[in-house]
């Protein structure tokens, strides 16, 4: 997807989420990078801020930082199969994008000193992608092992906010 589409994208679907961390766009200025990859490959389920609640989709502004405060969260992020299957082939731009999702959408959830993906890591990990377990039962246990000097909110346990109370 060309950065002019992703911005065009961004703007149409920027008002339905509150201070967005894809910059304001004025004129269509061109995203970086790993803000388009974001747009093109995650943001169609992930929403174009990170928040597709209430969607059945895991949240990832403002939580999916916390992943990095041990290091199986961290290579539980590039294992997903919709990452480690990526269509985005290098692992500089993948380890670009991951760390856009991390550092940008994750806001303050990513522990201070969390080193930025690398591409060798990306490598590595990306030939161990959790292809024959469930999903739902690793982030389970993933999140139940968070902390790591982490302030890990309860609602990490849920996909999206709400999801408690419809669980109810």
């Amino acid at each position: 997807m060309r950065p002019v589409v992703a911005a065009a994208l961004f703007l149409a679907a920027s008002a339905a989420n509150a201070a967005p961390l894809l910059p304001e766009l004025k004129g269509l200025p061109e995203l970086t990078s790993p803000q388009s990859d974001y747009v093109e490959h995650c943001s169609g389920c992930h929403g174009m801020q990170g928040n597709s609640a209430p969607a059945d989709i895991p949240v990832l502004r403002d939580r999916v930082g916390y992943f990095m405060c041990t290091p199986q969260g961290r290579d539980y992020l590039i294992r997903l199969p919709n990452v480690a299957y990526s269509a985005i082939t290098d692992n500089q731009e993948l380890a670009d994008m991951m760390n856009f999702v991390v550092f940008g959408l994750g806001g303050k959830s990513a522990p201070k000193g969390a080193r930025p993906f690398t591409a060798s890591e990306v490598a590595r990990l990306r030939t161990k992608a959790l292809a024959t377990e469930s999903l739902i039962a690793a982030r389970a246990d993933v999140v139940s092992k968070l902390g790591g000097g982490c302030a890990v909110p309860e609602s990490m346990q849920f996909f999206y906010d709400g999801q408690e109370r419809v669980a109810r």
